[in-house]
């Protein structure tokens, strides 16, 4: 199982899926480039094509072929990319926080990079604020202290590469790749992706892609409501997958 963060992630976003999904898979969560000790790319605005091939040289590098994949926000972002070049290679996707390109003009694109210009010129400290935005009503004190010190590890060079690829418009057709079972589970409360301009509208273009929606859950379900979201991918790939007969659910 392969886990892939949001924008202002990193592998320790996913503490509650280790914990779920280690006695079952070998868990591995990706630092994207620029994240953690993960280099950054070599161009300043990459490519779409630039995220999809690190992953899959991470891939090669672990001798990974075919995986189950689990991706949040931008994460979703990575894996649909991914999957135009490399769909074989992904068993089951289950995307949270489901994100898809946006048609924006010049203006709008070069106003949301310099927003978030300002955000990481706050510092990690300041940046970890963000956390309010991200959560939805349900979240406990506990859960807001947990991401905000997972944001505040950001590397912000990192962070600005992503923003950047988002914004250039670079991305392949709606839904192009995504030929594998595919689980959307989302926040009705999510701010960030609002399921109507996101998750719904995938669903429309994967007609095979089904979606759950969690009633006071924002934009990161697997740390806000884990248990119930680890319950989800559980059933979903035992479903999919009878190779999975091991876990636990009725299909």
């Amino acid at each position: 199982m392969v886990l892939l963060h949001g924008i202002g992630a990193n592998s320790m976003h996913w503490r509650f899926q280790f914990a779920g999904f280690a006695d079952r898979f070998r868990v591995i969560a990706w630092n994207a480039p620029g994240y953690m000790l993960s280099d950054n790319l070599v161009a300043e605005t990459p490519i779409c094509r630039d995220y999809a091939g690190a992953l899959s040289d991470f891939l090669d590098a672990l001798q990974i072929g075919r995986f189950d994949l689990l991706a949040n926000s931008f994460g979703t972002r990575v894996a649909q990319w991914f999957a135009c070049w490399h769909a074989d290679r992904i068993r089951s996707a289950v995307f949270t926080g489901s994100s898809i390109a946006q048609a924006l003009p010049p203006k709008e694109r070069a106003r949301i990079v310099e927003g978030r210009m300002r955000q990481v010129a706050r510092g990690g400290y300041g940046f970890g604020e963000r956390a309010a935005a991200l959560l939805g009503s349900r979240a406990s004190a506990d859960t807001a202290a947990t991401v905000q010190n997972t944001l505040r590890a950001t590397n912000p060079k990192g962070f600005m590469q992503a923003v950047r690829c988002i914004a250039s418009g670079d991305t392949p057709p709606l839904g192009a790749g995504l030929t594998m079972p595919l689980l959307m589970i989302h926040g009705d409360e999510d701010r960030i992706t609002p399921s109507a301009a996101n998750a719904v509208l995938l669903a429309q273009a994967v007609p095979h892609a089904e979606l759950t929606m969690l009633a006071g859950c924002g934009h990161l379900p697997e740390a806000e409501m884990p248990m119930r979201v680890n319950d989800l991918v559980r059933e979903f790939l035992a479903c999919g997958h009878p190779e999975h007969d091991s876990l636990e659910g009725a299909c």
